[in-house]
């Protein structure tokens, strides 16, 4: 029974984790994708300890990772508890969950459990179950390229695109919420597929393996994504050389025969899908050949093009530019936070401290950058060089062990190693990381691909027999009489029926505890999400949608934080009409922002929501004005180079009459962004209320020299020389 569960348990992981997202979240996408892990790690964990219990056999085996495994954790620990926010470290940010150390605690979790419990056919199977689940995403993605999203249908019932706000025709992302993180995981896909193809022993396999490839590269292409396509061209090289030098090595034999006509299937799918539908680094496209002519109609002015992401993906400043200046920041909180970084998932909150002022002239400039989109740069940032050189260890340990096996492998000089495992699973394993390393300069790791990270090699050390049982270091050993003292104490237990039992019925109720807990925090979730939409229109309802989530999980400050901006907004919505429990809503307003920025006082969103929550109850009680700047002033502390907080500080002061302290603030602005219309704009109205006429036009007139002819600064100078 417990067998069956552990195994099932893992085709789940490897089948539904991509596949699983739902529309009531918060983050659709990948906080569904970390429950869901959550979900099974516990399931799982639970079930190997009472196996253990009730075999009576202690059951963790060894890998070659297991020292790289170790430290690295020990390194996120460290980082956590020396983090500029803890909360966040430990349960990852909010819209990602990802990364945090109690993800990284379920993965390695996960790890040991695969290479403890399972044979190399399992393996293998778990490997045919994540091609599968590739297969259902790719089914997916397709048809959203051709205008036909399946999420669509499942919304709206129409099978189209028009849920979307995003372009999802001209770059899908099916189940995965993102282009970029779509082709990531299916570039890591697309080399156990080459695997099952290469190995595949009848017609058959081999077509329908081929079909599956096929599916992956077409879904693969219609993502348009440049660094997953450089991963991908990483691991064909892999896969090519390899493969190319097993065929040198044993020319003449049935395997080396078998790879040719596969090898060329796999060519022939790249060069003809690339052909007619193009692909992320090249312009030429088949199809656009035989296209006619666009011709300007109503219907292209009316259906106006979707965004289809941020910059760092299309349009606007180029991509490139501003991954160099996000990675100038990264290196300067590693600067500033040598040893643990600034705390495990903790970029979004320390990279504006550190965010330099040429961020300010590109077009994401007020974006929020919760990542490095470098996964390299974003450890040294939030783990220090501990926690990334144990990252690189982990990485240069499994390359370094998938070299080794495979030469000796293709050498033939070690009889353990000369099996179709190391010459075919290996390189394509091996391939999947080097696509794993090369995307992951230019982005990061989501669920999907951080479980890839942790498992492949899980899967490749259970394949070729690479795992033994693990043995503690002579220092953390006993001494000989004390060994036999517990070996006594535990026999003696083991032989009363009842210490199984108790056991097992012990990790079974924790197991439990901690499941009902985790449902509680999805359904905290699904209230927050509902809180969100109503935030603006409807501040009673998101006010009481926050005190439902708040009481299913009331550790988490992001719920606290925007409780506090609901409960002023409907304070200022009930001012005129009662005004007792208006007050009550202004404390509670102000108390659970205190909670919120108590626990977390470097997050500089939650300082942003202060600032807000404070200006609204300013609007009912002028007592809050000096609390709004004060907030202001932490939140410039935190974020020196934003210039959208020096912005709202001017405005405020000009609305008190300190115009002179107001203009200060906006000169300080426009230093920091001299392209901000809104900043010129202002400052010419301030000036104008001063009647200082031609101060006001000067503002008006640095509009002008950068959006010439700008209407709305020619109609202010046009009245103003009047004066």
């Amino acid at each position: 029974m417990l067998n069956t569960i552990l195994v099932y348990s893992f085709y789940i992981l490897f089948f539904l984790t991509p596949l699983v997202w739902a529309p009531w979240n918060f983050e659709l996408f990948e906080y569904n994708k970390m429950m869901l892990v959550y979900f099974l790690t516990i399931i799982i964990t639970a079930s190997w300890l009472i196996k253990m219990i009730q075999t009576k056999k202690f059951n963790l085996q060894g890998t070659p990772l297991d020292i790289p495994l170790m430290l690295f954790l020990l390194a996120n620990i460290l980082s956590t508890i020396f983090s500029i926010d803890r909360h966040t470290s430990i349960w990852g940010y909010y819209s990602r969950s990802n990364g945090g150390l109690l993800s990284t605690i379920s993965y390695i979790l996960l790890y040991y459990a695969l290479v403890s419990n399972f044979t190399k056919g399992q393996v293998l199977s778990f490997l045919k179950w994540a091609v599968y689940g590739g297969v259902v995403v790719a089914l997916y993605a397709i048809p959203e390229h051709f205008g036909a999203s399946p999420s669509c249908l499942f919304l709206t019932g129409s099978f189209n695109d028009a849920c979307w706000v995003q372009d999802v025709q001209a770059r899908v992302f099916a189940t995965l919420g993102q282009p970029n993180w779509l082709a990531a995981y299916l570039a890591m896909l697309i080399f156990p597929a080459i695997y099952f193809l290469l190995s595949s022993t009848k017609r058959s396999f081999m077509i329908l393996n081929s079909t599956f490839l096929i599916l992956f590269y077409l879904a693969f292409t219609f993502t348009y994504s440049r660094g997953a396509t450089l991963g991908l061209l990483g691991g064909l090289a892999i896969v090519g050389l390899t493969y190319f030098l097993s065929f040198l090595r044993k020319q003449g034999s049935k395997l080396a025969g078998s790879l040719v006509k596969p090898g060329m299937t796999i060519l022939g799918i790249i060069i003809g899908v690339n052909l007619i539908f193009g692909s992320a680094l090249t312009d030429f496209k088949l199809l656009s050949k035989f296209a006619p002519a666009s011709r300007p109609s109503l219907a292209s002015v009316i259906n106006a093009p979707k965004p289809s992401g941020t910059q760092l993906e299309n349009g606007g400043t180029e991509s490139g530019t501003i991954r160099l200046i996000v990675w100038k920041g990264a290196i300067d909180i590693f600067k500033h936070y040598p040893i643990f970084g600034s705390g495990v998932e903790t970029f979004a909150y320390s990279y504006y401290n550190f965010r330099p002022v040429e961020h300010n002239l590109v077009s994401e400039w007020d974006f929020l950058y919760n990542k490095a989109h470098n996964e390299f740069l974003n450890y040294l940032a939030t783990t220090g060089i501990i926690g990334f050189t144990s990252y690189m260890a982990i990485i240069i340990t499994f390359v370094i062990w998938c070299i080794k096996g495979y030469v000796l492998s293709i050498k033939g000089k070690n009889k353990n190693t000369h099996t179709t495992y190391y010459i075919l699973l290996i390189p394509a394993l091996l391939a999947s990381y080097i696509s794993y390393l090369i995307q992951n300069i230019f982005g990061f790791s989501v669920v999907i691909i951080a479980l890839f990270f942790y498992l492949f090699p899980a899967i490749a050390f259970t394949a070729t027999d690479s795992t033994k049982p693990l043995a503690f270091p002579k220092l953390l050993n006993p001494s000989a009489s004390a060994r036999a003292s517990l070996q006594s104490i535990f026999l003696n237990l083991y032989k009363r029926p009842f210490y199984p039992k108790f056991a097992s019925w012990v990790v079974g109720i924790m197991a439990g505890l901690i499941l009902i807990t985790l449902g509680r925090y999805y359904l905290a979730d699904t209230d927050f999400a509902t809180s969100q939409k109503y935030s603006d229109t409807n501040p009673g309802k998101a006010y009481n949608e926050l005190i439902a989530a708040v009481s299913l999980n009331p550790g988490e400050p992001y719920y606290h934080s925007e409780l506090g901006y609901a409960a002023a907004g409907a304070a200022a919505a009930l001012e005129s009409e009662d005004a007792t429990r208006s007050a009550l809503l202004k404390e509670e307003a102000v108390f659970e922002t205190n909670l919120a920025l108590k626990d977390s006082p470097r997050n500089v969103s939650y300082v942003r929501s202060a600032v807000r929550t404070y200006y609204m109850l300013a609007t009912i009680d002028k007592a809050y004005t000096q609390k709004t700047l004060d907030a202001l002033d932490l939140a410039i502390l935190l974020a020196p180079t934003d210039p959208k907080l020096t912005y709202n500080k001017a405005i405020i002061l000009s609305q008190m009459g300190k115009n002179q302290e107001a203009i200060a603030e906006m000169e300080r602005t426009i230093k920091l962004k001299p392209n901000y219309k809104e900043a010129y704009y202002s400052l010419g109205l301030i000036y104008a209320s001063d009647k200082q006429y031609d101060k006001a036009i000067e503002a008006m007139q640095g509009i002008l020299k950068f959006i010439p002819n700008d209407p709305d600064a020619l109609s202010k100078i046009k009245e103003w020389e009047n004066k």
